[in-house]
């Protein structure tokens, strides 16, 4: 059972964190509300569409700017009982700094496993969702299960490359279809095998390729073979994953990611960018705890004042970690750091000044 300290503390911890999120939630969709204004006017979009939209926004924007309403949670309500002595007489009672807080980084703790699961989980969903409703239900475009696509350059399996003018989902059809294989050769990724189409059918779990050819490279030779028809069991890549190519890091799993930095290795392309961002969905829910370690300790030692003066700290604390986010991602993409430590720039930062700012206040 929660003593009554540890309610009373996480009652306004959990207030203000609250508030925190709600206002930066927010301030999000009236600023996207303007940007997009001008779409939902043309298209007519009704307000029951737009309502939804933004909707499936809110876990995206949530685990983007929860970490801030942390921090905001975490100054305002223990900066609020330091303001009005309680902060005092706790520690005049016995209570030492390391008890105050305790209850907000074990709530901070669960937290931070919750924004795990929410980006792993519902974020992707959601963003599918919300990009289906700004697609189908506002822009009046057919659905992308039903929608061609031209322009094709996806990256499957096995060292695989898909490249086409055009996808046709009904039936689904390639045309003018290139698929090339790449093998690891030398330290380096080297194209072997490449089978040129004029189109391509999926029949019976498979791509079945029209009038092309086989090529197979080794060296400088090449050796090409005609075929009216090929059938290869091994191109088994969907229909769908031609009809919803996302190929943004922000708005996959970590396994997605995972998965399709395989593909872009097999291929012989640079994964430094996805590898960075790989590791920064496992980084980044960290910073909810981080800056909650990090509030609790300006409260208690440093910040005594308004409403308004927490607000501005946890926004220039807030931007700040952003920047260095930024900082990282650019120094692991530009290979000038590994990816995991590029990733995890701005919460080592961090957590070296929160916990020697927690040493000092409890020494």
């Amino acid at each position: 059972m929660l003593r009554i300290i540890d309610r009373y503390l996480l009652r306004g911890f959990l207030l203000y964190l609250l508030l925190g999120l709600i206002a930066f939630i927010g301030i999000y969709v009236i600023v996207n509300l303007f940007e997009k204004i001008d779409t939902f006017v043309d298209n007519k979009a009704s307000l029951h569409a737009i309502l939804f939209y933004y909707i499936y926004a809110i876990p995206v924007i949530a685990v983007q700017v929860l970490p801030v309403a942390m921090l905001l949670g975490a100054i305002l309500s223990l900066g609020q009982l330091r303001k009005f002595n309680e902060i005092t007489a706790m520690q005049a009672s016995g209570i030492s700094p390391l008890r105050i807080t305790s209850p907000l980084l074990v709530c901070a703790l669960v937290i931070t496993a919750a924004a795990y699961v929410l980006s792993e989980k519902v974020m992707p969903a959601a963003y599918d969702r919300q990009t289906e409703i700004m697609e189908v239900k506002i822009k009046k475009c057919r659905p992308a299960a039903a929608r061609g696509r031209s322009g094709i350059y996806y990256m499957g399996r096995c060292g695989r490359v898909y490249v086409a003018q055009a996808f046709s989902p009904q039936p689904p059809v390639l045309t003018d279809l290139s698929v090339q294989h790449f093998r690891s050769e030398a330290s380096r990724q080297q194209l072997w095998r490449r089978v040129d189409a004029r189109n391509a059918r999926w029949e019976a779990g498979t791509w079945c390729m029209k009038d092309g050819f086989v090529r197979i490279f080794s060296g400088d030779e090449e050796v090409a073979a005609a075929f009216r028809t090929y059938c290869d069991s091994r191109y088994d890549e969907q229909p769908d994953e031609f009809a919803h190519l996302k190929n943004d890091p922000l708005y996959m799993s970590r396994q997605q990611l995972k998965d399709y930095i395989q593909r872009i290795r097999e291929s012989g392309a640079r994964v430094q960018e996805y590898l960075v961002n790989y590791h920064l969905k496992a980084a980044f829910p960290l910073a909810n705890f981080i800056m909650v370690l990090l509030g609790a300790c300006l409260s208690l030692r440093i910040v005594r004042g308004t409403l308004a003066l927490g607000f501005g700290i946890s926004m220039s604390l807030g931007f700040t970690y952003y920047g260095f986010i930024r900082a990282g991602q650019a120094l692991g993409c530009t290979g000038t750091v590994p990816p995991f430590l590029a990733a995890w720039l701005g919460n080592l930062i961090f957590l070296v000044v929160g916990v020697f700012l927690f040493w000092k206040m409890n020494r």
